[in-house]
């Protein structure tokens, strides 16, 4: 994983910081967004110990060491009771780390009314710069747990929390392309980035159904999608006359019982707010000053404050033709108390991100945002489409170019998704819903590339089914397809 917070955060408050990612583990349930003083269990927050204003940020905890414990506060779900639970660190050099769960009352300001109190012994870890190490933690009470993370020496740490098992290692797929050739089977000199013309591939113009002829990648037992179970649990027509062509889609991580969507091109700058057991519509959210050429995909995750956000991707370019595409994003809304009847708001403060891509314009309608804030962006209509990826996006107006790291053999990709916990990535193509579970050490980039096809979700044929959203909750997905009063079709698995 990729470091992903520059000098200036990591020397706020005036230290030389040390840098700590740690992402819940896919069984964690994940809530709304606390109150004042509480911590829900997707967030992650420092909380010192000497005075000093504490550093927040998503899935990143930035110390000095010696001067401040370090503290992250999470969620321990029933289910994990009487299972083992392990962490699994990485390391970009040496490092000793001793970590250890501590109990404390109520958060003050997000610091300690009282000192911690230890519910285990401490469990120390060697680090090195080789490879993952696995540190098995004592049995955790359920409820929110909060462990106490010292570290000897400075290094950049990843993590994630999870039940134990063995890091899954998949078999490669059959005529999987690698992401380490110049140029793989099925692409053209100009997608290799060997030429700047910016011309697409032949392609269908019409989409191809290609959950018969893509084949699921080995599932390995610690993965999202072992032992699945499909479960339709809602599928109410949508009541929102102006969605018209829903293009992307987005479960809210503030507003229980909403999903967010948008139209493709020709609507203004909105979002649609849509209840999830009605299908009515609750509220539509206006982005004055902003541009709607080409909305496509939609995913909410946190900024880089920690706020729960919508990234929103312009990046339609069905003619290949644009010398730039634009992520906004901007702060997800509490919306009012739900009375019956659609309110419009408008949004706040909105930033930007402009992107371009080696070797010229993609058409694209994909983009998910990993928990590591990365943005990656799946290209639609080449044979094999390309997978496209920002590592640090700054999102102050600026172009930066996505680096290419590789291929997928789909075609006709329409939108995709990764999940709060960062355990696995969903890619919507026009006849199948696909999984990929992404390991403790990958990017979301990384575990498509890795993945191949992916694995066979449950999914109803839509007439023209554009858009899918990871649950917030745990294991599933939503799809909508674009015309009047279609279905917003929700799985649990």
């Amino acid at each position: 994983m990729t470091s992903v917070i520059k000098d200036r955060v990591l020397l706020t408050f005036g230290v030389a910081a040390a840098l700590l990612v740690f992402a819940p583990s896919a069984e964690a349930a994940v809530t709304a967004k606390p109150a004042a003083g509480q911590v829900a269990a997707k967030q992650i927050a420092l909380l010192r110990n000497d005075g000093r204003r504490p550093t927040i940020a998503p899935q990143r905890l930035s110390l000095r060491t010696g001067r401040a414990n370090v503290y992250a506060s999470f969620g321990v779900p029933k289910t994990w009771a009487g299972k083992p639970i392990e962490l699994a660190l990485r390391s970009n050099s040496n490092v000793r780390v001793s970590v250890t769960a501590v109990r404390a009352g109520r958060l003050r300001s997000l610091r300690w009314s009282t000192r911690p109190r230890a519910v285990s012994k401490a469990v120390s870890v060697n680090l090195r710069d080789t490879g993952p190490t696995f540190l098995e933690l004592p049995q955790l009470p359920a409820g929110r747990v909060v462990l106490e993370i010292r570290a000897r020496g400075r290094a950049v740490i990843s993590g994630t929390l999870r039940i134990a098992r063995k890091p899954s290692q998949p078999a490669p797929v059959a005529g999987t392309p690698s992401s380490d050739s110049d140029q793989e089977p099925g692409t053209t000199g100009e997608e290799s980035g060997e030429s700047d013309s910016g011309a697409q591939p032949d392609t269908p113009e019409l989409p191809i159904d290609d959950s018969p002829s893509a084949p699921d990648s080995p599932v390995d037992p610690g993965s999202p999608f072992a032992d699945l179970s499909p479960q339709l649990i809602g599928a109410p027509p949508v009541n929102a006359p102006a969605l018209t062509e829903a293009s992307g889609l987005a479960e809210s991580a503030v507003n229980p019982g909403v999903y967010w969507t948008h139209n493709d091109s020709g609507d203004r700058a909105r979002l649609f707010a849509i209840d999830t057991a009605s299908g009515s519509l609750r509220a539509t959210l206006e982005l004055p000053g902003v541009t709607a050429a080409d909305w496509e995909d939609l995913a909410i995750a946190p900024d880089i404050d920690g706020d729960d956000a919508f990234y929103i991707a312009d990046i339609g370019d069905n003619s290949a033709a644009r010398a730039s595409v634009t992520i906004y994003r901007v702060a997800e809304p509490t919306l009012p108390p739900w009375r019956g009847a659609p309110v419009t708001i408008n949004a706040g403060a909105v930033s930007s991100q402009r992107l371009t891509y080696p070797g010229g314009p993609r058409d694209a309608e994909s983009l998910a945002v990993g928990s590591d804030g990365a943005l990656t962006i799946i290209s639609k209509r080449e044979a094999q489409v390309g997978v496209y990826q920002l590592a640090d996006p700054q999102f102050v107006g600026g172009r930066a170019q996505l680096a290419s790291v590789g291929r997928l053999p789909l075609t006709w990709v329409v939108g995709a998704s990764a999940s709060p916990d960062g355990s696995f990535v969903l890619i919507k193509t026009a006849g199948a819903v696909r999984g990929y579970a992404i390991d403790s050490d990958e990017t979301v980039a990384d575990a498509l590339v890795r993945g191949g096809a992916g694995v066979n979700l449950p999914y109803n044929a839509e007439p023209q089914g554009e858009a899918v959203a990871a649950s917030m909750t745990g294991r599933g997905h939503a799809t909508i397809s674009e015309g009047i009063s279609q279905p917003l079709q929700q799985w649990r698995w």
